[in-house]
């Protein structure tokens, strides 16, 4: 029997960056459908990415620093080993490069040779796919049902029954300059008119439990965290790992956006996840988010 081509698919992170490329990854499974797809990441989403029907393994690289010699010596033996034939190099970083020029020069990349594409990243990836001969018709549509569980007996528990509204009002503590200051204020005002609230708080962000209203979720598995959103009536959020879950769950939802980050960039906009995007974050009111909510309910 024939022996499986093995093919190593570089994509470290961050969590909102591997959700968005599940369509990407939909793509080299659907060129190389009897392959051995490895994914080299990060070990926070191990987990999270064993899920996916188009990995077959997963290789643990936490970007050390190459004073590691032993690791990388036994790294790379392992790599060999595994005598990959293709690499798509999807997070194109000055580290990957490296691994390109001196470790693992036998076999084909795939890659943007580091170029920033003008509209976004996954843009960017999707043209380095049309470039070496890969069919792109799925890359631009992320569907991360795979991920979800069946979270009935988690809402009936917590007497979860009507149209409830997801909030995620954290994001990384790197980045909590991305964080809307008044989620605890909007989870009152949704109360009052009558919508069910569910906040969903991960380990970097527990400290916001005490202005939160509603029923509140900490540090939830990733299948359950993406199957109450995908049961929710909508999903608020800020430009987080969270978010991009739930732009590519085909589910109602609206993230929020200042100026440190682009909305366009992000690609978190999707037919029925919309985007609002401000000059300053503290100076957008709960009672805009909430008429946006209600704006966008109505478009769809």
């Amino acid at each position: 029997m024939k022996k499986k081509e093995n093919i190593l698919i570089i994509k470290h992170g961050a969590l909102g960056d591997l959700i968005q490329a599940d369509g990407i990854f939909k793509s080299i499974r659907a060129k190389h459908k009897y392959a051995n797809i490895v994914l080299m990441t990060s070990k926070n989403f191990v987990t999270l990415m064993k899920k996916s029907p188009y990995i077959n393994d997963i290789l643990i690289d936490d970007r050390l620093s190459f004073i590691n010699i032993n690791f990388y010596i036994n790294f790379f033996k392992r790599i060999n080993q595994l005598n990959f034939s293709k690499i798509y190099d999807l997070q194109n970083s000055q580290r990957t490069y490296f691994y390109q020029k001196y470790f693992l020069k036998k076999a084909k990349w795939v890659t943007t040779k580091r170029e920033d594409h003008k509209i976004s990243g996954i843009m960017g990836l999707v043209e380095m796919l049309k470039k070496n001969g890969l069919e792109t018709k799925d890359a631009l549509k992320p569907n991360i049902s795979w991920l979800t569980t069946d979270v009935k007996n988690i809402l009936k528990e917590n007497k979860i029954f009507s149209k409830y509204i997801v909030l995620l009002p954290g994001s990384s503590r790197k980045h909590k300059d991305k964080r809307w200051p008044f989620f605890g204020e909007l989870s009152k005002l949704l109360l009052l008119k009558n919508y069910q609230v569910v906040v969903i708080l991960g380990p970097d962000e527990l400290e916001l439990k005490p202005s939160m209203k509603g029923v509140i979720f900490k540090n939830m598995k990733w299948s359950e965290l993406s199957g109450v959103m995908k049961k929710s009536y909508f999903v608020i959020g800020n430009d987080s790992g969270p978010s991009h879950i739930a732009s590519c769950l085909d589910i109602n939802g609206l993230a929020l956006f200042g100026d440190s980050t682009s909305a366009t960039r992000s690609g978190l906009k999707k037919s029925k996840f919309d985007t609002l995007e401000v000059n300053d974050l503290k100076k957008l009111s709960p009672d805009t988010v909430f008429k946006k909510m209600i704006e966008n309910l109505k478009r769809i």
